[in-house]
């Protein structure tokens, strides 16, 4: 069977760039793993795999939904649900933080919000590293899940169309299906899965637990984490293409 050169190239260099997108985006989600429930850090009470897993299935239900449309609609409406549910899931956290535990959000490595300019130094809790999810924090964690989703839905948006037959133009414009072709769309939401779980393991490394999203030092190990991730992200589209052409 002969294949597109060009097409399978674009495929697996846009799975790559997703990758990249789903650890960036997880570099800016505010995430304090088991310290955050017991509010001794900052952040959501949960690991870099979870909470990348449970943004990014939300657009990908919505990239299901969408599967026939121009892939820019597609992946910025996948981002933007991401967005909303990591919103909605930070403000439950900063609720239960603060009418439960009665204790404010704040940073421990920082005098006052970097957003607000607010002081928040006085409401640290001794024998703590912060506490909650601060409107600095709040922000990134809405952007770092909007590039996740974006992630995400391109990585499962390109793969559908790949394995349902899509031409070199068809990867970006909307198609001409009907219905949706089902064992296309298992495929593909396997494989974003599997994209999900790569890299937020890969960027769980850098991360070591706890980071403050834009405002923590461990930020400055985006570069080197992005580069890993599209390496893995190219060899994972190289497997996960070739048991698709076998199938």
């Amino acid at each position: 069977m002969m294949f597109d050169l060009n097409l399978l190239i674009t495929v697996l260099l846009l799975i790559a760039v997703g990758g990249v997108l789903i650890s960036l985006g997880v570099f800016f989600i505010p995430i304090g793993g088991a310290p955050a429930a017991m509010a001794t850090a900052t952040g959501v009470a949960t690991g870099c795999e979870m909470i990348t897993i449970g943004a990014g299935v939300t657009g990908l239900f919505l990239s299901a939904t969408l599967y026939n449309q121009p892939l820019l609609l597609v992946v910025l409406a996948a981002g933007v649900s991401s967005a909303i549910m990591m919103g909605v899931t930070m403000i439950a956290a900063n609720l239960i933080l603060i009418y439960g535990v009665g204790a404010p959000p704040a940073f421990a490595r920082k005098d006052y919000d970097p957003v607000t300019k607010e002081p928040v130094k006085p409401y640290v809790t001794p024998g703590t590293v912060g506490h909650g999810v601060l409107t600095a924090t709040y922000l990134g964690g809405l952007f770092g899940a909007f590039l996740a989703g974006i992630g995400g839905a391109l990585t499962f948006s390109v793969m559908y169309r790949f394995t349902s037959g899509a031409g070199f133009w068809e990867l970006f414009t909307a198609t001409s299906q009907a219905a949706p072709d089902i064992a296309a769309i298992t495929l593909s939401v396997i494989t974003a899965l599997g994209a999900y779980l790569i890299n937020a393991n890969i960027t769980a490394y850098s991360i070591r637990g706890v980071i403050e999203s834009w405002i923590d030092p461990k930020f400055e190990a985006v570069p080197r984490t992005l580069a890993a991730c599209f390496s893995a992200s190219l060899l994972f589209g190289i497997l996960i293409l070739l048991a698709s052409i076998a199938l």
